[in-house]
This record gives structure tokens, sequence and C-alpha cells, in this order.
């Protein structure tokens, strides 16, 4: 596993990477404003079960490539710290909020929670970034598969806390998620995604 320097921050990108409003947390939102707390929940059943699914293709596909070839592991890390560069970047200068105003139909629990399985694989970025983001804290000195899923793991628990926040906001309260407030924690969760994945790229390659 990774040393504990590293692996607290993991915890704290973790948390920063999941307040940050998408696609996902958009129609969670969305959900919850429309259908109440327990159909916002639902759909974050099936995001979660989405999310394991997208951890266990990350870990099988880096097991297997470093597995080939060993100087791979240091390429997709530096390619993973751009694009995290990248989507910091897309937070600072993000001019957009949450989307709060879509009515969503009736549907039954099942059906919530497939939604939200679907809402999170129909986003390619998202599979993109789980590939970026893990393979920063793997210790290549151990097999890389076992720590990309407990990385996972607790990617999957803050992005629970999280999401759980904002579908209760949601429900309880429409204007605690007003746009300025969201274009806030982008600009903020922009800086610190940066500075962790230009730390991140110096610290492996000291």
């Amino acid at each position: 596993m990774p040393d504990l320097p590293i692996l607290i921050s993991f915890v704290v990108a973790a948390f920063v990477v999941v307040i940050v409003p998408g696609v996902t947390v958009s129609a969670l939102v969305s959900t919850s404003l429309a259908r109440g707390m327990a159909a916002g929940l639902w759909m974050e059943a099936g995001v979660q079960v989405g999310r394991f699914t997208m951890v266990l293709v990350v870990a099988l596909a880096l097991e297997a490539v470093t597995g080939f070839v060993g100087a791979a592991f240091d390429i997709i890390k530096y390619v993973g710290a751009a694009y995290l560069i990248w989507i910091g970047w897309g937070y600072i200068t993000s001019r957009h909020g949450i989307a709060t105003d879509r009515p969503i139909a009736a549907r039954s629990p099942l059906h919530q929670a497939a939604a939200g399985f679907f809402v999170l694989w129909s986003n390619p970025k998202a599979l993109i970034f789980f590939g970026a983001f893990l393979p920063q804290f793997v210790n290549p000195a151990f097999p890389a598969w076992p720590q990309v899923v407990v990385l996972g793991l607790i990617e999957m628990a803050a992005g629970l806390i999280t999401d759980c926040v904002y579908i209760y906001l949601a429900a309880r309260a429409r204007g605690a998620l007003g746009d300025d407030r969201m274009q806030l924690v982008n600009r903020i969760a922009g800086v610190i995604l940066i500075g962790a994945a230009i730390w991140l790229a110096l610290q492996r390659h000291a």
C-alpha cells in the first residue's frame, strides 16, 4: 500500500474531487429536488455500483499494462497527472453551477438505481478520471490491482458522503445549492487538484 503521507493526501484529494458538482451530482440533485430524498438515495446506490465496476476495470487494466511493460507505469502517471491538471483548470474556469430545475418522472427504486448506474457509465470522463486519478497513489513496488481496489473503495466512501450531503441539501433547501456557491467550490477545488497533481508527479520522480 502507499506510504501513510501519500494515503492521507489521497483521502484529502478524494474528498476534493467528489465534492465538485458534475454530471452525476447534477442528476442526484435534480432527482432529489423533484422526487425527494429517498429517490436520490436509490439513485446514489446505482452510482456506487457504477463506481465499483469502474474501479475494477481500472485495477485490471493497470495490472495488465504494468505487468507487460514496467516503464508504462511512469507513463501512465505522467499522463494522469497532466489530465488532473487539465481537469483542475476546467474547475477554475467553469462558469456553470448545478442544474436544479429539471423535472424527473416518477420511477421505482430499481429504476432510480439503474438510472444512477447508467448516468455514471454514460459519462466516459468518469472512467477516464478513475484511470488518471487512482494510479497516482499506487506504490509500484507492489501489485497494482489490490491497491487500486482499496483506493477505489476509499474514493467511493468519499463520494457516498458528499453525494448524500448534496441529496440532503437538495431535498431540504433549494437555495443552499446556488450557482455562486458552486462556482466558488469549483475554483477552490481546481487549485487544490492542480497543486496535488504537480506535487504527486514530483514526489514520485524525485
